[in-house]
């Protein structure tokens, strides 16, 4: 038989079209498929029997949108794969054909991941590999509970086999592995694993809190906060420094100080020496109410004047303490001057931007709960004043709610203060009936400081009709050969899409600042790169990534960002901020007026 292609079109029952040409060779010895437009995917194993090409599928799912074979769309379709499996081997009273047929949807999913393309794009990408380990750990799990051990076993050593070493409690105390705990090879991998942990985790300098550290501990500190950011940080470009130099001269600093608490104040300094806001040292909860008391009220830096912006509580409002008070001393410093030399040294921020929020702002007002803080005071008509704030807890201080929406006539204004908490998401769909009878809507992040990207794409997810592409990134790795120290791992931009409903197609502003940080930008990068709308404000913080947290001597704990994210075209925004399309700086002439200038500025443009 002469070498030939043919189409094959098979239409899934839920309707979707997948097209592929397969070039048949040798009566399908040797075989290649080339995948051109899908919604879902499927592996095929092909045998000719009678001259007749009989195809069974073995399904997988795919990433609905993806138009070409990318990192983030492999890692999906295992992802998919692994669901479609748990929920065969996981549902109540599963029969072990349902398990053995989830045993296969994931041998599939394996299959793939093999495949050279695959396999080809997971070479240095961590988050691809450890699909791959989590994939044979469900097959482990499923074939543990059809009582097929052997198969169970080969699962749990391949998992091992592809660098695996988490996963350790699961093996040693859940039932389903009961009948496997006295085998040798169950002993082996378990064995292994904890050998990975205990090189990988750092229980072993985790020690107990005490009010000053031994100078071993305090050595071992400082070095585990070295040693990780050497091989972890993906942001030294930025911080152009000479690392190993730094970790010299603070041995000599670490060596000097008197109590764990001016031991983690050094600490801090350190790793601020990074300029990364997703790299910090955090003391030891001990230590909390010592490092992280203020009063309730928010302080910024304006025109190079320091004001109180905003007051949470009303017992300080009703002792004179108000929005529009600029602040002259602190401590019988002058503020420039207090914030320049006791806050500074010791924030962690990837921007100027950033600094100017951490130092004037979060920072400037903290220190130890039973210490007030003594502020010179100025109010708009000139009068000077002096006021002794406590740092304790105002009983009736309030914070902002995650998630606020009105309206002003039909301009609807979201805003959207944090992504940490998953019941924005609900928030939002109940809101969203009002929401879509508008004729333009506002969201504002500027004093949203991150947490979950998703959260924030979810909402974006209303505001598309077709998919649109989450941030890229790069991550460092190094590698032990002769003359190689390290190379970059390359996440491209994943593909997410809208969420079906009918969506938002009216015209939307964001606004932003330089407290729009983390998952915030994130979100902000998405939007601005489908230019779904403009952006109003100022420059955001300049700082995301996925941080590696670790535990310190003395209960504390610290963290080093290990992931480099920019545009999905590579566009740069960490340690440079997210442009406004509109700039709209703070004044102190609004400040006084208690005007909201980029909020006036946003309803000017949805209005004309």
């Amino acid at each position: 038989m002469q070498n030939r292609t043919v189409t094959v079109r098979l239409r899934y029952t839920c309707g979707f079209l997948i097209v592929f040409n397969i070039h048949i060779i040798n009566h399908l010895h040797n075989w290649h498929y080339n995948l051109y437009t899908f919604k879902r995917y499927y592996l095929f194993k092909m045998k000719f029997k009678n001259n007749l090409l009989i195809i069974s599928l073995l399904a997988i799912s795919i990433n609905s949108f993806s138009q070409q074979l990318t990192s983030d769309s492999a890692y999906n379709q295992a992802q998919i794969a692994r669901n479609d499996a748990r929920k065969l081997w996981k549902k109540p009273g599963a029969t072990k054909e349902e398990v053995t047929q989830a045993a296969e949807i994931l041998n599939s999913a394996i299959d793939y991941l093999n495949s050279a393309p695959v396999r080809e794009l997971s070479q240095g990408n961590l988050f691809l590999n450890a699909r791959k380990q989590d994939v044979y750990a469900d097959m482990a799990r499923a074939y543990a509970i059809a009582g097929m051990n052997e198969q169970a076993l080969t699962a749990l050593e391949k998992r091992c086999g592809e660098g695996a070493f988490y996963g350790i409690d699961e093996l040693e105390k859940d039932t389903i592995y009961k009948s496997l705990r006295t085998n040798a090879r169950f002993v082996k991998v378990l064995a292994v694993l904890k050998n990975r942990m205990l090189l990988w985790k750092d229980n072993s300098l985790k020690t107990a809190y005490n009010a000053n550290l031994s100078y071993e501990e305090k050595v071992a500190g400082l070095s585990l906060l070295w040693s990780n950011a050497k091989y972890n940080f993906a942001n030294f470009d930025h911080a152009a420094i000479d690392w190993d130099k730094t970790y010299l001269d603070y041995l000599s600093l670490i060596k000097s100080t008197k109590s764990t608490s001016e031991y983690y104040r050094v600490l801090q300094t350190f790793y601020a020496r990074l300029k990364d806001g997703h790299t910090n040292v955090y003391p030891p909860n001990e230590l909390d109410k010592d490092f992280y008391s203020r009063p309730p009220i928010r302080t910024e830096l304006i025109e190079g004047r320091v004001f109180i912006t905003k007051v949470f509580s009303d017992s300080l409002k009703n002792a004179g303490i108000v929005p529009g008070l600029e602040i002259l001393n602190i401590n019988n410093i002058p503020v420039l001057s207090y914030a320049k030399e006791e806050v500074e040294p010791y924030q962690s921020s990837s921007t100027p931007q950033d600094l100017v929020i951490r130092e004037f702002s979060y920072g400037l007002l903290l220190g130890p709960e039973k210490t007030p803080v003594t502020l010179v005071l100025k109010n708009a008509k000139g009068l000077v004043f002096t006021k002794a704030l406590g740092r304790g807890k105002y009983r009736d201080a309030v914070s902002a709610q995650g998630i606020e929406y009105k309206e002003f006539g039909n301009i609807g204004y979201l805003t959207v203060n944090n992504f940490e908490d998953e019941k924005i998401m609900t928030r939002f769909d109940s809101l969203y009936t009002r929401i879509i009878k508008t004729k333009g809507l506002i969201i504002d992040i500027r004093n949203n400081g991150g947490g979950d990207s998703y959260i924030g794409y979810h909402i974006i997810a209303s505001l598309v009709n077709k998919p649109f592409k989450s941030s890229a990134a790069r991550i460092p790795r190094y590698i032990s050969l002769p003359g190689v120290s390290s190379q970059w791992s390359f996440s491209s931009a994943g593909d997410i899409d809208p969420n079906g409903k009918q969506y938002y197609d009216k015209p939307v502003v964001v606004l932003i600042g330089a407290r729009t940080f983390s998952a915030a930008e994130d979100f902000t990068v998405a939007f601005d790169y489908i230019k779904r709308g403009k952006l109003i404000g100022q420059a955001t913080g300049g700082s995301t990534g996925q941080p590696i947290s670790f535990n310190l001597p003395g209960g504390g704990s610290a963290r080093v960002c290990g992931k480099h994210d920019t545009y999905p075209d590579g566009k740069e925004f960490v340690g440079i901020g997210i442009q406004p399309d509109i700039i709209v700086d703070k004044t102190i002439k609004d400040i006084m007026a208690g005007k909201d200038a980029e909020l006036q500025k946003a309803l000017e443009v949805l209005n004309k």
